[in-house]
């Protein structure tokens, strides 16, 4: 998340603590693609509920807008167990599809 957004940061302190395997798949977003890119993601589908961008779940806890597919929306509700995670991010290239 952009250092810029303080008061976001804040509100998201428990993310690591609550949701440590995503907090992880966000660090390695980040070596792999860039903290921009991470942070663009964040920004606009958390902080601007923008579907197709970030969602993320870890057993019930979800942060983030799934994309607007039924199908997205019913893969995030059903298929998560409470001992996985799921990161789905926008593509770096400006592909729509999630990796």
């Amino acid at each position: 998340m952009d250092k810029k957004e303080g008061g976001a940061k804040r509100r998201y302190d428990w993310l690591p603590v609550e949701m440590p395997v995503v907090a992880r798949l966000v660090r390695e977003k980040r070596a792999q693609h860039g903290d921009a890119h991470v942070n663009e993601c964040w920004r606009r589908g958390v902080l601007q509920l923008e579907p197709g961008w970030f969602f993320a779940r870890e057993g019930p806890l979800c942060v983030g807008t799934p994309w607007d597919t039924p199908a997205m929306a019913n893969f995030a509700a059903l298929s998560v167990t409470s001992t996985q995670a799921l990161l789905v991010m926008r593509d770096p290239g400006g592909n729509d599809g999630a990796h």
